[in-house]
C-alpha cells in the first residue's frame, strides 16, 4: 500500500495546475432504420476463436452502465444496446460457444426517469427518459414515462447482474434490495446480494465493472457528502459518501475471489473512467450568465447588495485576518453587458471573523464563504434547471442575489479529492487483476477517454493515468474510428446520453470493443471486433 500513498501524495500536489477542459418517429423506429441502413454482419458468416475461454455462459457484474441505463432512466432500447448485451451477441458468433445472455428486462419503451419521478410512487411515471431538444439546447423527458415494474421472468437463467446506483461496496450487502429498487426487482430472493446472485449463476466468463459509484456520487454532490477515509461509518448510511480506501480494497478481492470460485473460468476487469471529464460536470460554463441577462442597472444593484461583503472583506485585510490576494478571491462584482460568473458557497474558504473591529463579541460578526466561480469550478448539470430562478422566496435569483450551494459546485479542491481516489481505485483494480494468475485481464477505459476528450499527454500525466492513456493523449478532442466521427459530449455525434454521465448506444459499442482487444489480446481469442455504425448516438426530439 505504500505506493498508493506516494502516488496519492504526488497527484495532490500536482493535479492543482490542471485548467478546466472545454467541454464540452418512435425511439425502436429510429433504431431499425439505422439497423436497416447499416445491417450488424451476419453473425453466422464470421467465424471466431474463444482462444482460452469458455464463453458457454457469459455473467456481468456491475452498476448502471452495466445494466443499459442511460439518459437518465433504465429503459428497453438501453437495455438491448448496453456493451454486455453487445458482448454477449459478439460470443455468440460461430465458432465461440456462446450461450444466452438474459438480462432483467424492463420492458419499457420511455423508462422511468429517476431524477424526475418519484420511487415512492413506482406506477405515477408522468416522465420518461431524457432526449435532446435541438432547438432548446438543451435534454427534455419524453411524457409519459412507464411504471417501475417487477421482472417477472425466470431469475434463475440472468446472466447480467447490473445495478444502477450500486457502489462496490454495496455489491456484498445482504438484503440490498431493500435498499435499492433496481436490484429489489430482480433480486433472487429479500436478503440476497448482488455478488452472491452474480456468483450463484456461475458464469465461466465474467466481466466486473464496478467501482464508478464509489467516487461518482461523492462528485454529484458537489463534494458535500462525507469522505469515508474521515467517517467510515457514513458509507453504510449515506450512499453519497466517498468510499474509503480500505473498504473498496477489502470489497474488490471479495468480489474477484467469488466470481473466480467458479473452476477455469476467466473474466476481464474495468477502471474507474475520470468522471470529472464526462459532461455533467462540463456542460455549464463557469460564466453561466449571458451578457444579455446583466445590463448596467442589474450589475450596479447587485454589487450595492454585496458592497458590505466585500467592505468586511477590505477590514480582514486591515486587521491581516486575509491576505490581499484572499480578499480579491472572494471579493464580488459584477460586470455589465459581458458574461459572468455565478455567486457560490465555498466551505473551504478560510472563516474570517471580524468581530473585534466592531468592538462584538467574537463569532458575533463572521463573512459567509462566498466568492464567484472560477474557471477551474466544475458547475453541476442540475444547476442549468434553477440558475437565474428563486428558489428560495424572497432570496433573489439563484447564482446572483442568492449564492449557490455547495452540491451544486465541484471546487479544485474537491477535483483533487476525487481524482486521487480514482487514481488509487484504479492501481486496486490493476494490482487485484495481476494477482488472479492470468484468470482475469484488465480493460483500462482510461485511454480512449484520454484521446477522446482532448487531454494532452501532460494533463493525462497529472491525473494519473496509465503510461497507456497518456501515449493515447493527443490534444484533439474528439476521435474518428471505424469511419465514425465520436465526441465526448451527448451532441448528435457524441458518445455520452443526455444524462451526461452514461454512455448512450455507440458509447457501449465503443466499450465493448476494447474489452473485446483485451480478451484477443489476454486469452488468445479472436473476437471480431463491432461495428459502431448501425448503433445510434442520442434521440432528437421529434424524430
Amino acid at each position: 500500500m505504500a505506493f498508493l500513498f506516494m502516488h496519492t501524495k504526488y497527484l495532490m500536489y500536482t493535479i492543482i495546475l490542471i485548467l478546466a477542459i472545454s467541454a464540452c418517429s418512435s425511439e425502436d423506429e429510429l433504431v431499425d432504420e439505422r439497423l436497416e441502413e447499416n445491417p450488424v454482419p451476419d453473425t453466422v458468416a464470421l467465424q471466431a476463436d474463444p482462444g482460452s475461454v469458455n464463453f458457454g455462459k457469459y455473467v456481468a457484474i456491475g452498476n448502471s452502465i452495466t445494466a443499459g441505463f442511460m439518459d437518465g432512466a433504465l429503459y428497453s432500447s438501453g437495455q438491448a444496446n448496453a456493451y454486455t448485451a453487445i458482448l454477449g451477441k459478439q460470443f455468440q458468433i460461430k465458432g465461440m460457444g456462446g450461450g444466452a445472455f438474459n438480462q432483467p428486462d424492463i420492458n419499457a419503451i420511455n423508462g422511468f426517469n429517476t431524477s424526475l419521478n418519484s420511487f415512492a410512487e413506482p406506477n405515477n411515471a408522468p416522465y420518461g427518459h431524457f432526449v435532446l431538444d435541438i432547438a432548446a439546447r438543451r435534454p427534455v423527458p419524453l411524457t409519459p414515462g412507464d411504471p417501475f415494474t417487477l421482472y417477472a421472468g425466470d431469475k434463475s437463467q440472468l446472466n447480467n447482474f447490473g445495478v444502477p446506483g450500486a457502489r462496490l461496496i454495496e455489491a456484498l450487502v445482504p438484503g440490498y434490495a431493500q435498499y435499492n429498487p433496481f436490484f429489489a426487482r430482480f433480486a433472487a430472493s429479500p436478503g440476497a446480494s448482488m455478488l452472491a446472485d452474480a456468483a450463484a449463476a456461475k458464469g465461466t466468463f465474467f466481466t466486473v465493472w464496478l467501482g464508478n459509484n464509489d467516487v461518482l456520487g461523492w462528485a454529484i454532490s458537489g463534494g458535500s457528502s462525507p469522505d469515508g477515509e474521515q467517517e467510515p461509518g457514513a458509507q453504510d448510511t449515506l450512499s453519497s459518501t466517498l468510499t474509503s480506501i480500505g473498504s473498496f480494497q477489502q470489497a474488490y478481492a471479495a468480489v474477484l475471489n467469488n466470481m473466480l470460485a467458479v473452476p477455469d473460468a476467466k473474466g476481464v476487469a474495468l477502471t474507474i473512467p475520470p468522471i470529472t471529464l464526462l459532461p455533467y460536470f462540463r456542460a455549464i460554463n463557469y460564466k453561466p450568465f449571458p451578457k444579455e441577462q446583466i445590463n448596467k442597472d442589474i450589475a450596479a444593484a447587485l454589487n450595492q447588495a454585496y458592497a458590505q461583503y466585500n467592505s468586511g472583506l477590505d477590514t480582514a485585510v486591515t486587521r491581516k485576518i486575509i491576505t490581499v490576494a484572499e480578499a480579491a478571491y472572494r471579493k464580488i462584482a459584477f460586470q455589465a453587458d459581458t458574461a459572468n460568473p455565478l455567486v457560490m458557497q465555498d466551505k473551504d474558504l478560510q472563516e474570517v471573523d471580524i468581530s473585534e473591529a466592531f468592538g462584538a463579541p467574537e463569532g458575533s460578526v463572521v463573512l459567509p464563504k462566498l466568492r464567484m466561480s472560477k474557471a477551474t469550478d466544475l458547475l453541476l448539470f442540475p444547476l442549468a434547471n434553477v440558475l437565474g430562478q428563486e428558489v428560495t422566496k424572497d432570496a433573489g435569483p439563484y447564482g446572483l442575489a442568492d449564492a449557490v450551494a455547495d452540491q451544486y459546485v465541484l471546487t479544485l479542491n474537491e477535483q483533487v479529492i476525487v481524482n486521487t481516489r480514482i487514481v488509487v481505485f484504479n492501481t486496486i483494480i490493476a494490482q487485484s487483476v495481476a494477482a488472479t494468475g492470468g484468470r482475469m485481464a484488465l480493460t483500462d477505459i482510461n485511454p480512449i477517454f484520454a484521446d477522446i476528450t482532448g487531454l494532452t499527454p501532460e494533463q493525462a500525466a497529472l491525473l494519473g493515468m496509465s503510461p497507456e492513456a497518456i501515449a493515447a493523449a493527443d490534444g484533439v478532442r474528439g476521435l474518428r474510428m471505424n469511419g465514425v466521427d465520436l465526441l465526448p459530449d451527448f451532441s448528435p455525434n457524441g458518445i455520452m446520453s443526455t444524462d451526461g454521465i452514461h454512455p448512450n448506444p455507440k458509447g457501449h459499442a465503443l466499450v465493448a470493443n476494447e474489452i473485446i482487444k483485451t480478451i484477443n489480446a489476454s486469452f488468445g481469442a479472436n473476437i471480431p471486433p463491432v461495428d459502431l455504425v448501425p448503433y445510434r448516438t442520442v434521440i432528437v426530439a421529434g424524430q
